[in-house]
């Protein structure tokens, strides 16, 4: 593996003026780029020059999506889980869970190498370490992995899909735990600690790249954790990643304009952004929900 330098510099992809982006996902057969803005409700898509196409509304918060099998979308609402066609267009609920209070809703979400989706939650109130990870099946069966977490954040797999790694951005430290095609999650451990993780991708030399939420950055770790590389951005609040472009090269990272002042947006005007870093490795396509 090589450990030179990975990227060249980041560029404005859309100038999205998210409250919060999230949930990046590149579609390799139409070549284009989608992702969430969690506060507003939206489901955006974009060409692969970064021009808007749509911007569908759903009920907010939309938290997270990610790709059918069968065409359209797996999505998380505050607390259900719905299925949507190709345009965004709900065409059932499957899950819905009961938080246990108030302040929670869902946040990140992805599909695991086996067809399930697994969505984490967070408390947006009081920051309480009461969220959890949980995993929906194709039929809408609907279990929890994990109990403890802040925010529940960027999930990836190794290649064989027997490992997991989750992060917890309150915690600043991504686990990784044992996984397999039971679903089942082993005891977590930590990977990678010290710094506020958010979005989380792999490439095709085994290396992970992490949105760090309020540093202005995005790192780079080896298969040992071992720090490698620093993306740096003109925007504080990156938060989720990944791979797409024709040959999934182009690293693509969201980022957000909450919490911050009018003072911080005049300083940093591109917040809300989805940026593009060009790199010399890949990624892989993003997994698809089997239901």
């Amino acid at each position: 593996m090589s450990t030179d330098a990975a990227t060249g510099p980041a560029t404005v992809f859309s100038d999205a003026r998210a409250v919060l982006a999230e949930s990046i996902v590149w579609d390799p057969a139409a070549q284009l780029l989608r992702w969430t803005d969690i506060t507003l409700g939206t489901l955006n898509t974009a060409r692969a020059d970064g021009t808007v196409m749509s911007s569908v509304p759903l009920p907010p918060p939309l938290a997270s999506f990610q790709p059918r099998a069968s065409g359209g979308f797996v999505a998380a609402l505050g607390d259900t889980v719905v299925l949507t066609d190709e345009h965004g267009t709900i065409e059932r609920e499957i899950a819905r869970v009961s938080h246990g209070t108030s302040g929670n809703r869902f946040n990140e979400g992805k599909c695991d190498p086996f067809g399930r989706f697994l969505v984490g939650s967070m408390n947006v109130t009081t920051g309480e370490p009461d969220g959890a990870l949980y995993s929906v099946e194709p039929d809408g069966t609907t279990r929890v992995l994990r109990g403890g977490f802040g925010v529940t954040n960027g999930m990836e797999w190794s290649d064989d899909g027997s490992t997991m790694y989750v992060t917890d951005t309150s915690a600043s430290t991504i686990y990784r735990g044992s996984y397999g095609p039971d679903g089942e999650l082993g005891e977590l451990e930590p990977f990678v600690v010290g710094q506020a993780h958010d979005g989380l991708v792999r490439d095709d030399e085994g290396c992970w790249w992490t949105a760090i939420y309020g540093g202005g950055r995005v790192e780079r770790y080896g298969p040992d954790g071992s720090h490698l590389e620093t993306v740096t951005l003109p925007v504080a609040n990156p938060t989720s990643v990944a791979f797409g472009g024709p040959d999934t090269s182009t690293l693509f990272v969201a980022t957000a304009r909450e919490n911050l002042t009018e003072e911080d947006l005049e300083q940093a005007p591109r917040s809300g952004a989805v940026f593009a870093v060009p790199t010399r490795v890949h990624g892989f396509p993003a997994n698809t929900f089997a239901g």
